[in-house]
């Protein structure tokens, strides 16, 4: 499809969903009503996301320069830029609606660096301190956060939890699956304890699995032979960090707080949440990302 069909598909689905989850008034009790609606703002940053503009800025600049009739109401920049900043609750909301028809109960969990800084800069650097820490990244010593994602077997990204670069992702998994009941997580060597593997069996019937180290027998609750299956289904998410990585620009941090950090965070997985749900339903491979538009 075209850019300008791109545009239109985005705005329908989100301003159906903002119409049907928010009445008129609700987000706004008082004052006058921006000049561009949320719905406008928000299809602006999706589509700004997916052609890789990686900050408020580069998006206002390209659809004021280019798509000016399609946004003919367009402020100006800050404002354009505050209200985006605004609308993080409501971009976590589209992030779980968008998801709302398509089930499953195979999930894959994995994380990624985001760095702050070079580890050089790291004891002269302002940004995020109290909240940023050092952590191990593949040998590597590395200074800020680490993204933890959870997905299902369609790709579609189902959650995500921002800690300190140190946080191991053992004791993250929990509060990940929180709210998944009677399902299978795949996962690699990070996620192996049997502990939490029992616990989670216990109380909320999940099974955890992750390939088995070459000292260690194999589980009896999956069937030896679908093993290799398995960790074929959990290397997509190695594929969707790639795509974050290298096509919305997820480690390049622009913020210089953690509130506008955790929006950009939000943002970008909403583009390519979308995305992917756009693929399926054109009945497109769910990522190929780069030619749902020509």
């Amino acid at each position: 499809m075209d850019l300008a069909s791109f545009i239109v598909m985005v705005y329908c689905e989100v301003d159906t969903i903002i119409k049907n989850q928010f009445p008129a008034r609700s987000l706004r009790q008082r004052g006058p009503l921006p000049r561009l609606s949320d719905s406008e703002v928000i299809t602006m940053e999706i589509v700004g996301e997916y052609l890789s503009l990686n900050t408020e800025k580069a998006i206002y600049q390209y659809f004021f320069t280019h798509w000016r009739h399609f946004f003919p109401k367009m402020p100006d920049r800050s404002n354009f830029v505050r209200q985006c900043a605004n609308l993080w609750a409501v971009k976590q909301l589209l992030l779980k609606k968008l998801q709302t028809h398509i089930h499953s109960r195979i999930q894959i969990v994995d994380s990624m660096p985001l760095e702050v800084c070079k580890f050089t800069r790291a004891r002269r650097s302002r940004l995020f301190r109290g909240f940023a820490s050092y952590g191990k990244w593949f040998g590597h010593t590395i200074y800020g956060f680490k993204l933890h994602l959870k997905i299902t077997h369609f790709s579609l990204i189902r959650g995500f939890d921002l800690t300190e670069a140190n946080a191991s992702d053992v004791k993250v998994l929990p509060q990940l699956l929180e709210d998944e009941h009677s399902s299978l997580v795949l996962g690699d060597r990070g996620y192996r304890s049997k502990p939490l593997a029992r616990e989670m069996l216990e109380t909320q019937s999940i099974i955890l699995h992750t390939p088995v180290r070459s000292n260690e027998h194999a589980p009896d609750l999956i069937d030896p032979s679908l093993h290799k299956y398995f960790n074929g289904i959990r290397r997509l998410i190695e594929t969707v960090n790639g795509q974050l990585e290298q096509h919305f620009y997820m480690k390049t941090i622009w913020a210089r707080d953690l509130c506008h950090l955790v929006t950009r965070i939000i943002r970008k997985l909403l583009a390519h949440t979308y995305c992917v749900v756009l693929n399926l339903k054109l009945n497109r491979e769910q990522l190929q990302i780069k030619s749902l538009v020509c």
